[in-house]
Formats: structure tokens, sequence, C-alpha cells
């Protein structure tokens, strides 16, 4: 005999999405405005953290900045020496940025609590684990669609 499936209106995907994004978003606020971090600067200190230098037009890709935006909070970071400009060895018309070691620690420190915060969700790790593929593969699907009215 299987189970009974449930009754009632199947809860809406857009609406289920913007509900745990809203909670996520407050968690991560609370560590961010401990730490002196706006959500900006921690997206492209997550960004560089993940990988070395990159091109500027990649991190404003990356943290879902305008370029004008990336520049301010760039700016910002790099007055507080969490994060350093380099002119590309590659190409020498762009510019790359890199976390620096005192951005590093930072990242590093927020990550930690970040991830304490997500631990603490009364989820089984193999939960969060099939959650975060689904993201990445929902993430993926959208990207490769274009908008359409």
């Amino acid at each position: 005999m299987s189970a009974a499936a449930p009754t009632g209106p199947r809860p809406d995907l857009f609406q289920l999405l913007t509900q745990a994004e809203r909670l996520v978003q407050r968690r991560l606020s609370a560590i961010l405005r401990a730490e002196g971090c706006s959500a900006e600067a921690w997206r492209v200190l997550s960004l560089l953290a993940a990988e070395g230098g990159r091109p500027m037009t990649e991190v404003a890709d990356g943290a879902f900045l305008p370029p004008g935006t990336l520049t301010k909070v760039v700016d910002q970071l790099v007055e507080q020496t969490l994060v350093y400009r380099r002119v590309d060895p590659l190409d020498r018309r762009r510019i790359r940025a890199y976390l620096s070691p005192r951005g590093r620690q930072l990242h590093d420190r927020i990550a930690a609590r970040v991830a304490g915060s997500i631990g603490e969700l009364p989820m089984a790790e193999s939960e969060r684990e099939q959650l975060g593929e689904l993201l990445g593969a929902l993430a993926g699907a959208l990207s490769r669609r274009p908008v359409t009215a």
C-alpha cells in the first residue's frame, strides 16, 4: 500500500524560493552586520575567495552588480585593504581584483559563521546537499534559457 498523496494546492515554486531567499538573507544580514560587511561586499569577497584574481567584468557578473556599483564596492574594499587590483598580465587593458590576506581572513571568518548558521537548520546533511544540487541545477537551467514575456 502506498502513502497517501498530499492534499490541497501544490505550493507555488516562486513563492517558496522567494520565502526561502528572504529567510536566508535575514540570517546572512545579521552575520554580515556583526562583521561590518555589506551583502555586496560579501558577494565580491566570496567570488575572489573561490578563485584567484578575476577580471572586474567577471566579478560584476558573478556578484550581480552593475559595473558602476562594483567599482564603488571594490574601491571600499581596497580602502579597507581587503582587496587589491592589478593589471591583467595577459591583457593589459583588463584589471583583475584579488583578495588580500586580510580579505581572506575576513572571508574565512564570515564563511565559518554562515556555515554554522546553515548547520543549525533542522535538516539532515543529505537534505542540504540535495537542496544545493537542485538549486544549482535550477540556476543552470534558468541561465541557459532566455527570459520571455
